[in-house]
């Protein structure tokens, strides 16, 4: 309820009316000829993203008792995913989409179906070789959408299109585990398994079977080694990205290693921040100096990461989290924007793929080294050593603002 005469809070004036020029420029992008059908194939592809790999550390450890090749199996898997989006994105660039993607949804498939196959005969080896397959066949759907873009929609809407991209990775991210803990009520990981390996498939045959997506090349058909890295942009770009997956790496841990109870409630507020700063701001913050708008998201990230160090409630955590969150949001959909616009020739999915994969390995460096630090030094020492790299980070990309032009 309002009080007359009270004045509205500029914040949320502010926010409401980024969620609301948001929400129109997401109509206007779904509203394009030809966009709806693999959007659709990335979002149901997206879905198992977010519960895959809970599902295998499920799966081994029940048919093997034990973490310990629970965790080697979902080392092997991430793995596999990341050397895999590289290789993907490049072979993508060569032959086009749709050859590729359908092969790597066919030899994924495949590969899953083996891994609950071997975890019925506690085969760990087998488990392992069948965990990285998986991971490293991932299609790599929604690195395809984002190069389908410029073809689907006119520049001006390419920021919102971006921006779009983002949000309908994370959302369906988001509804994975969800889904997850249902199916865990009712049957086992087995079961998961197979359901993410069929939502897989059907994400890529949805998109890769869409005309855009058949009829896209790419631009050139270079085959130097430096590939993607070519592009100084794009150097810069994984520069950030890295960065950034460092922080999500230390804020996994650190959040559950301080309020362990807490750990969903702190996961939730860090995703839902990300989720909204993306909507509301992804699409405000292109153009201009972009390598000063990234150093500006960079250094508030620093500062988040210090609020969140000095708390000493579960509550007063979640709200540092979610500020986090709001700002890395933004910062992704930037980066992402930035790589599709100076991409080399012919390079564009690679580049996009390398983004995720350099994410992907440093949310996995950023976990290890807050569990080593968390064990000897405690969450709060691990919060502050990142929020000091992160502010490291800021000049760093000032002074490659070169590579980034407007």
């Amino acid at each position: 309820m309002t009080v007359r005469g009270a004045r509205p809070d500029t914040g949320d004036l502010l926010f409401g009316e980024c969620i609301r020029l948001a929400a129109g420029a997401f109509v206007a992008v779904l509203r394009r000829p030809g966009v709806c059908r693999p959007t659709a194939g990335a979002v149901i592809a997206s879905i198992p993203i977010g519960m895959l790999g809970l599902a295998v550390l499920l799966l081994v450890q029940r048919s093997r008792g034990g973490f310990a090749a629970a965790g080697l199996a979902v080392g092997m898997l991430g793995a596999g995913t990341a050397l895999g989006m590289m290789f993907q994105g490049r072979l993508i660039d060569r032959f086009g989409q749709t050859p590729v993607l359908l092969a790597a949804a066919g030899a994924q498939f495949l590969g899953m179906t083996g891994l609950v196959v071997a975890s019925h005969f506690a085969t760990v080896p087998g488990m392992l070789v069948c965990a990285f397959l998986s991971g490293a066949c991932e299609p790599q759907v929604n690195a395809s959408l984002r190069a389908l873009w410029p073809t689907l929609v006119p520049p001006r809407l390419l920021p919102m299109a971006m921006t779009l991209s983002s949000v309908l990775f994370e959302a369906p991210v988001l509804l994975g585990p969800l889904i997850l803990t249902a199916i865990l009520q009712v049957t086992g990981p087995a079961v998961a398994i197979l359901l993410c390996a069929m939502l897989f498939a059907a994400g890529t045959v949805t998109l890769a079977t869409s005309r855009a997506s058949r009829a896209w090349r790419g631009t050139a058909r270079r085959t130097d080694l430096a590939g993607a890295l070519a592009g100084p942009g794009v150097r810069t770009a994984l520069l950030a990205a890295a960065g950034n997956g460092v922080i999500v790496g230390v804020v996994q841990v650190s959040a559950a290693a301080r309020f362990i109870g807490y750990a969903g409630l702190m996961y939730a507020a860090f995703s839902a921040g990300s989720l909204s700063g993306a909507v509301a701001f992804g699409t405000r913050l292109q153009g201009g100096r972009p390598a000063w708008r990234m150093a500006a998201l960079t250094v508030l990230c620093a500062f988040s990461l210090a609020a969140a160090s000095l708390t000493a409630t579960p509550v007063a955590f979640a709200v540092s989290l979610l500020t986090l969150g709001a700002c890395l949001g933004p910062a992704g959909v930037l980066g992402y924007s930035l790589v599709g616009r100076l991409a080399p020739p012919g390079h564009a999915v690679e580049a996009f793929t390398m983004i995720t994969a350099a994410g992907l390995s440093t949310i996995a460096v950023g976990a290890a080294a807050a569990g080593i630090a968390a064990d000897r030094f405690g969450s709060t020492d691990a919060l502050l050593a990142t929020a000091v790299g992160t502010l490291l980070l800021a000049p760093v990309l000032i002074l490659r603002r070169r590579s980034l032009p407007r």
